[in-house]
């Protein structure tokens, strides 16, 4: 396809776009007649955009046809009157309109007629490839300036009315008028300062692209009412764009660093690698220019969004009907920045409105705006917020005569009061009160996204509000509760001081039983030792049996009683601490050696796993840490039927690791959880080992936590043997 060809298919989706949008305001242009003749100007535009895409794609040279197109541009001069109509009914000044209207049209009509019967305006058309030129005619230089006046008499309108406006009007001719002046730039280089200096034009079909920036700027501005939402377009669009090009850019640049190598990279190589890059660094990039572009276009929308949901998370926390309502009015002045904010709460009975907080409105012009009933009948009919700077829209669209008149009054009443807008309070859609907010200190309007969340912002107020309500009855329950409440925590502070005192007792008896139990033991132990050792002579040979079993079961109960002395020293916090730097294999092997028969007359393996290198000393307390390693020990082998026991031992950067591991009846997670607690033990335990207490692993793990390490057991379930792990810090 060439070139021509598709520039001409490029213009007609231009036109198609401009008779898009012509359509859409001729359909929202009832009673108003400054949208219909922006409707108007739309539909010339698209002509105009048309006739240019005709030129290109019709174009043979020689040819009447191509000149007949060309001429028939001409008719996109029907486009200036209508924009000027446009702009004397969109800034209402409305005088003598009607004969203004005769003479834009009369001269459009001689210009366009002229134009397509005759050379006056074009003599002929030639082919500058790839642009199609028409030479300009005697009068092309009076047509050109009939454009250019046009262009100043409505943007005079625009600009006289800007800068007497305040406020959402003033924003709103702010950006019909910067999508006006990119337009009338555009058509004055292109269709007017080009051909009169060059006697020729070859760049007016350029005009047709910008038409499309013109007619979005003005068709959004105009038919929404809210400009912010412009601002935030285009900020995310700018953001969008200068990230996509920034990425464009850094590929092209690592591109030619590539070329100028001395050995470049193969160009598939490389462009994969860029391509990452590219993607990896998009992200940040788009950060970037959001946190830079959003100062400009959309920084307000996001704070208020972020304070205001902050805000209705308090409002589930606050009960109270004045801390709630001084929570919201503070809230909105100070993150919208307003001169003056009411909260009224209506009486469920008569339904009279009383000011709940006030700042800023004077007493009696607060509620002055609720006393005539129309405003809460309006706002319930609606369901939404009640923008001031809506009614005159609101106004000039209703078609009952009585409800204007009313809307009127309260337009009235609101630019009294300097009331900007009226936010509802609603639970099953009756109003319960309203919010009337001022205007913003800085002359902004409120925006969309401002309406978006105050109106989320009332849906979680009146929710708060019937909150407070509820609170408010239940509050006597409250007290009487709280009464009991006291009784009862007293009651329990008692018995908690009772159970301190008999725990003490029970301290106490069992420090005093088992060192009044020591002694007797230890003497029954060294007797029995002497018989065993035959130093009274050697025994009858039946008794030696019964003597060893008199000698297991006191080494036993000296275990218990020296357990249960150690359970009371720790609880009681009297246990003492003698430090000094030991080497923990040491240590193991001595006790491996002195449980090795215990072992061995289960018939099991005990088996002792060295590190590969020297361990360094640590610094522990060495009975303490020797019964740590016993009672996890001699635990595993009891509990041990088939296969065995392994100790091993590990340098883990800061901690000497002490893994034990058996084959034994392994532990279930309910086990696991209550393993090291005192006096309890799990059912194999009771059923393998039934002379222990339960004590063993609960020392321990008190033993292990006063040097500041870790004792903990893992198992994969019954019959699946156990695993214990001590971990101890290398000091």
């Amino acid at each position: 396809m060439d070139i021509l060809e598709i520039r001409g298919i490029a213009l007609f989706f231009c036109a198609f776009l401009n008779l898009l949008l012509a359509l859409f305001l001729w359909q929202r242009s009832k009673r108003r007649k400054d949208i219909l003749w922006l409707s108007i100007t739309a539909l010339f535009s698209g002509l105009y955009a048309f006739f240019c895409g005709g030129v290109y794609f019709f174009w043979h040279p020689d040819s009447i046809v191509s000149v007949l197109w060309y001429r028939s541009t001409w008719l996109g001069v029907f486009m200036l009157p209508a924009f000027v109509l446009f702009t004397y009914y969109f800034v209402q000044e409305i005088k003598n309109v009607k004969l203004k209207a005769f003479f834009w049209y009369l001269g459009a009509g001689i210009i366009g007629c002229l134009a397509l019967t005759t050379t006056l305006f074009l003599k002929s058309v030639h082919l500058s490839y790839p642009n199609i030129s028409g030479i300009a005619g005697p009068l092309d230089s009076l047509g050109r300036l009939f454009i250019f006046f046009g262009v100043v008499v409505g943007l005079k309108n625009l600009f006289q009315d800007y800068f007497k406006s305040t406020g959402f009007r003033k924003l709103q001719i702010r950006y019909f008028v910067a999508g006006t002046v990119i337009y009338a730039l555009a058509g004055t280089i292109f269709t007017a300062v080009i051909p009169l200096f060059a006697g020729e034009s070859a760049y007016y079909d350029l005009l047709a692209y910008f038409s499309l920036i013109w007619m979005g700027l003005t068709t959004y501005a105009i038919s929404r009412y809210r400009l912010m939402d412009i601002q935030f377009v285009i900020g995310r669009g700018t953001v969008y764009l200068l990230s996509f090009v920034s990425a464009i850019a850094i590929a092209l640049l690592l591109l030619f660093l590539n070329s100028k190598l001395v050995q470049p990279i193969p160009i598939n190589v490389a462009a994969s690698l860029i391509l990452i890059i590219c993607i990896l660094l998009y992200q940040p990039i788009f950060r970037f220019f959001e946190k830079f572009a959003s100062k400009y276009f959309y920084y307000t929308f996001y704070s208020y969004q972020t304070v205001l949901t902050d805000l209705g998370k308090k409002l589930t926390q606050v009960l109270e009907l004045d801390k709630l309502s001084s929570l919201i009015v503070s809230t909105l002045m100070g993150t919208m920045k307003l001169d003056r904010t009411v909260i009224l709460l209506r009486e469920p009975g008569d339904g009279e409105y009383q000011i709940q907080k006030n700042i800023g409105f004077r007493e009696e012009n607060g509620i002055s705006l609720v006393k005539d009933n129309f405003l809460t009948i309006w706002l319930e009919r609606t369901q939404k917020p009640l923008v001031y700077e809506e009614l005159s829209l609101i106004i000039r669209d209703t078609t009952n005569k009585e409800e204007g008149e009313k809307l009127e009054i309260l337009q009235a009443n609101m630019k009294r009061i300097e009331a900007a807008l009226c936010l509802p309070l609603f639970i099953e859609e009756k109003i319960v009160g309203m919010i009337v907010l001022g205007n913003k200190i800085s002359g902004e309007p409120y925006s969309s996204q401002d309406i978006e969340l105050l109106t989320t912002l009332s849906n979680q107020t009146s929710i708060a509000l019937q909150n407070a309500k509820l609170y408010s009855e239940v509050k006597g329950f409250s007290k009487k509760l709280e009464r009991e409440v006291e009784k009862a925590t007293r009651e329990l502070k008692e018995a908690y001081e009772e159970l301190k005192k008999l725990d003490k007792a029970k301290s106490e008896f069992i420090s005093i039983a088992s060192h009044q139990l020591r002694t007797p033991l230890t003497a029954i132990k060294g007797y029995i030792s002497m018989m065993r050792e035959k130093i009274y002579g050697k025994p009858p040979e039946k008794m030696g049996k019964p003597l060893e079993n008199i000698y297991t079961s006191n080494e036993r109960l000296i275990k218990l009683v020296n357990d249960l002395l150690n359970v009371s020293r720790i609880e009681s916090g009297k246990m003492e601490m003698n430090l000094e730097k030991l080497s923990m294999e040491e240590m193991i092997t001595s006790a491996i050696e002195e449980l090795r028969n215990t072992a061995k007359e289960k018939n099991i393996y005990l088996r002792w796993e060295k590190a590969e290198k020297a361990l360094p000393k640590i610094s522990v307390d060495r009975e303490k840490i020797r019964q740590v390693i016993m009672n996890v020990v001699d635990n595993a082998i009891r509990y041990t039927e088939k296969g065995g026991v392994t100790v091993q031992i590990k340098n883990q950067k800061s901690k000497i690791k002490i893994i034990v591991k058996d084959t034994g009846a392994g532990l279930t997670k309910y086990e696991l959880s209550k393993m090291f607690e005192s006096f309890s033990r799990g059912a194999a335990g009771t059923r393998l080992y039934t002379e222990g207490v339960g004590l063993g692993l609960y020392v321990a793990k008190r033993f292990v936590e006063m040097h500041h390490g870790k004792i903990w057991a893992e198992s994969k379930g019954k019959g699946k043997g156990s695993t214990f792990y001590i971990e101890l810090p290398i000091k």
